[in-house]
């Protein structure tokens, strides 16, 4: 085994392109006053209580009925962790029983335990802010937890919550669907050097729409009928429906004298109709059923025994079916599970403020009808209690703006970047690629031939304007949908090599085939995607006939010049070149970006995979990339098979240029805080490992590359906001893009930085948040680092803006999203309707079988290796 280690060096003299100095608002509050107060830790033990919503309801009874003045300030997490600032005066000194009625749920035993141990104080974490203290030791994290249930315990209690935002109905909009958006606020404590902030950003969030069980259920199926309606067959297409939709969803169930609360495990049929055994007071057994039962016990009468009923969990294996018409939807119940694409926009749009607004509604105005959390601060107990005080104007941070890189087109042009736009009218690409022969196939249902001819008319002069060198006209061929895809596709391909005069025997496929879809036509994209990527290695472009019949003059020209790179970076032509001081500086060595990414399936979704994606570069521009995948466990983070990935990459590298790489960039996409130590470490010491094994097996003698190891994340809730209205885009009211801060919001241990990399068009635009945690190639100098980050937000090949993350982990973002191209259909990796949502709870009890996955999981087609069929 060769060794690569090596000592550190100095850092290198980078050269760096112009930047200057600017001044935003963050949506972040100081802690002026760290709590003064030492806290005990208490464990709370609910039995048979699974649900958070449940035990903060146990809490809260305990503090404000059964046991008010011991437990009056205590903070609870939603788990078990109770902290308080005095010892409580528990019934056996240091633990006690607790017995009360908790409405909805019944008799409840509560245990409240002293945990032995230190204190919790802030002493460590004071260290910590000031560089006393190099690394978050266990007293920090313990100290900064604490610090988050100060500042949510009171909103917490009040309104429905997923423990880092809370919910309200004011100004709620109604989703159709048995859903509704409830708007919120995000808050959460971060270290940054040499103070604590708070973090607060406005929030959404989709609920269950409360209401009677049998209205919330027509509604989700879109029916206007009565009751009537909802009897349905076990499994039919309806049924799974509701079964989805509704499990593990909490009901009332209201009965003469008493109303219960319940949770959602299946569905019945004819629930009325259930038969069961009921055992008398004499202890003989009777059969009966559901009807009977509410007409004898309660002196119901149901009106629709015929429909569908609940089934709820009653512990020891047995179930309990309740009738649907005696069922209302619990309020305040978020739905964490995907949202159906056709209200994922609703969200978007719910959810978009300008910036000054968004600022203003964080700040807060008083009378508003919720209350921002900053306005509370002030008079929430819990904070005073700790003594802890926090500041209610907003941050101003100190910056730069980057100046944007140069971008080359054919014959050394450039284009002129604005805000993170340009505009390539009459630019010619860089590399434009030839068509020989190129195909369509139409699957649309209401496009006349003669609409599509003036189409491809149109696309073939955008490619040509572009500097593209089109052969031949396209054949044209009608497709038969779902299920002769690849078929439809073959013959579309042996059409095209005719019409392009193609010799016979000749075997390469065409350069392109162009596929008009219908405007909902989900499963035969999946099929198309399959063939050209999997199946038949033939490079697609799918378009849909709904853009084909609007666009008209200038702008039917901006979608075919759109399509138009497109089909040119799929050819492995290169539209443009970034270009800047530090990125020339990078690139002059031989170098490889990558891009990783882990994709998940959805929430709440057990029993399918992980897939992991590695793209890399393998053109000295840094433009050309490659991708690879694998399957992996579920909500397994750490990239498992990277090394062997990395190999392969360098290997495909090498046989390209016919050398080494000397530089490795390595872009991170997806890892939270609590796995940068962990996870990062170990993948880093895992791309390592790959360099060593290709070294040892080729024999070489050139020192190994030098490796810098970033993490980029876009799930954050960090804001910035011009404090003069000059600095931002006239438009948007955004930050210009090319803002980077790295200080005072930045991370005590790690070297860090913001940068807002594109602009803005709707809404308020989110900053990337890279974390550098290896760094061989700049020696941790962040300057250079951050100018080939903002380059490479440039070199997106499809599009003419800049992006919000560089390209590469752009790219490893849409490999992991295409994952469901190259499932075996049989896998049905996802369902019917898109939504990557488990059909039943029994599929979660199985054992994970990894294998299966795997074996039906097939790789991309050689011939594809080279192009950019995923951008």
């Amino acid at each position: 085994m060769i060794d690569i280690s090596f000592q550190m060096a100095s850092a290198p003299t980078v050269p760096l392109g112009q930047r200057r100095p600017m001044a935003v608002y963050a949506n972040a509050f100081d802690v002026t006053q760290i709590p003064v107060k030492a806290y005990e830790q208490y464990d709370v033990m609910t039995p048979d209580v699974e649900s958070v919503r449940w035990r903060h309801r146990i809490v809260e009874r305990l503090q404000n009925h059964e046991a008010p003045r011991v437990f009056r300030l205590c903070l609870f997490d939603g788990k078990s962790i109770l902290y308080s600032a005095a010892p409580l005066d528990l019934p056996d000194g240091t633990s006690g029983n607790y017995t009360l009625v908790v409405p909805g749920k019944g008799r409840v035993t509560v245990k409240v335990a002293r945990v032995a141990g230190e204190t919790v104080t802030f002493d460590d974490l004071k260290k910590f802010l000031t560089g006393k203290i190099s690394d978050q030791t266990p007293k920090v994290s313990v100290a900064l937890n604490l610090l988050q249930f100060i500042i949510r315990q009171a909103p917490n209690l009040k309104y429905p919550n997923n423990g880092r935002a809370y919910f309200t109905s004011g100004g709620s909009k109604d989703l159709r669907g048995g859903l509704q958006l409830f708007r919120g606020f995000f808050q959460s404590v971060r270290p940054a050097i040499g103070r604590v902030l708070v973090n607060v950003d406005i929030s959404a969030a989709a609920m269950y729409k409360p209401g009677p069980f049998v209205d919330v259920a027509l509604e989700v199926l879109n029916i206007r009928a009565n009751a009537r309606a909802l009897s349905f067959k076990k499994h039919s297409k309806e049924w799974n429906i509701l079964s989805q939709f509704f499990r593990n969803v909490l009901v009332e169930i209201k009965l003469p004298k008493k109303t219960v609360t319940k949770k959602i495990v299946g569905l019945v049929e004819a629930a009325g109709r259930f038969p069961f055994t009921q055992e008398s007071e004499d202890g003989s057994s009777l059969p009966t059923t559901v009807e009977e039962y509410y007409r004898k016990t309660y002196n119901i009468r149901l009106a629709f025994p015929d429909i569908i009923g609940i089934e709820l969990s009653r512990g020891s294996g047995k179930n309990t079916v309740i009738p649907a018409e005696l069922c209302t939807v619990a309020a305040g119940q978020r739905y964490n599970r995907k949202l159906p694409q056709n209200m994922t926009s609703m969200m978007v749009d719910f959810s978009k403020f300008r910036p000054e607004k968004r600022l203003e509604m964080i700040i807060g105005q008083k009378g508003d009808r919720v209350q921002p959390p900053t306005l509370e601060y002030a008079t929430s107990p819990y904070i005073q209690d700790a003594g802890m005080e926090i500041s209610e104007k907003p941050i101003t941070i100190q910056g730069q703006l980057l100046k944007a890189p140069t971008i080359f087109y054919g014959k050394k042009q450039s284009a002129d970047v604005n805000n993170g736009a340009w505009n390539i009218t009459r630019q010619h690409l860089h590399s434009p690629e030839i068509i020989r022969a190129w195909a369509v196939v139409d699957y649309s249902l209401r496009l006349d031939q003669n609409v599509i001819k003036a189409f491809m008319d149109t696309l073939e002069q955008c490619c040509t304007a572009r500097g593209m060198s089109v052969k031949a006209k396209p054949s044209y061929k009608r497709g038969n949908g779902v299920g002769s895809v690849d078929r439809d596709i073959k013959e579309a391909c042996a059409l095209a090599l005719v019409s392009a005069g193609a010799p016979r025997g000749y075997n390469k496929p065409p350069e392109i085939v162009l596929v008009i879809l219908p405007q909902s036509a989900a499963d035969i994209r999946q099929d198309v995607k399959r063939a050209g990527d999997v199946t038949l290695g033939v490079s697609t472009q799918c378009v849909r006939e709904d853009n084909i019949a609007k666009f008209s003059g200038r702008q039917l020209d901006q979608y075919c010049n759109n399509i138009a790179i497109k089909i040119n970076a799929r050819l492995t032509g290169v539209n443009s070149i970034p270009s800047s001081p530090a990125y020339d500086w990078l690139t002059k060595e031989d170098f490889m970006f990558f891009g990783a990414d882990v994709g998940h399936p959805g929430p709440g979704v057990q029993n399918k995979p992980s897939v992991a994606s590695v793209v890399f570069s393998y053109d000295r521009h840094g433009v050309k990339y490659s991708a690879t995948s694998r399957v992996q466990q579920p909500r397994q983070e750490r990239i498992g098979e990277l090394g062997p990935m990395v190999y392969d990459a360098i290997t495909r590298y090498g046989k390209v240029n016919g050398k080494a790489p000397r530089r490795l960039m390595f872009f991170r996409d997806g890892l939270s805080e609590g796995e940068y130590a962990g996870v990062g470490e170990l993948e880093f010491q895992d791309i390592k490992e790959a360099v060593r094994r290709v070294w040892a097996e080729v024999k070489l003698n050139d020192p190994p590359p030098l490796i810098t190891y970033l993490i980029v994340g876009k799930r954050h809730h960090v804001r910035f906001f011009p404090t003069n209205p000059q600095d931002g885009d006239r438009k948007s009211g955004n930050v210009q893009a090319g803002f980077v801060a790295s200080e005072g919001i930045a991370n005590p241990i790690a070297k860090d930085f913001y940068l807002l990399s594109h602009g803005g068009i709707l809404g308020t635009s989110r900053p990337a948040h890279y974390i550098v945690l290896k760094d061989e190639i700049f020696n941790f100098d962040i300057r250079p680092i951050q100018e080939v980050a903002y380059t490479l937000c440039h070199a997106y090949i499809s599009a003419t803006r800049s992006v919000s993350i560089p390209a590469p982990v752009y790219y490893a973002d849409k490999v992991c999203a295409r994952a469901e191209y190259h499932f075996d259909a049989s896998l049905r990796y996802i369902d019917s309707d898109g939504a990557t949502v488990a059909s039943s709870s029994s599929c979660e009890k199985q054992s994970f079988n990894l294998s299966q996955w795997r074996s039906g999981y097939a790789q991309t087609h050689s011939s594809m290796l080279a192009r950019m069929f995923f951008a």
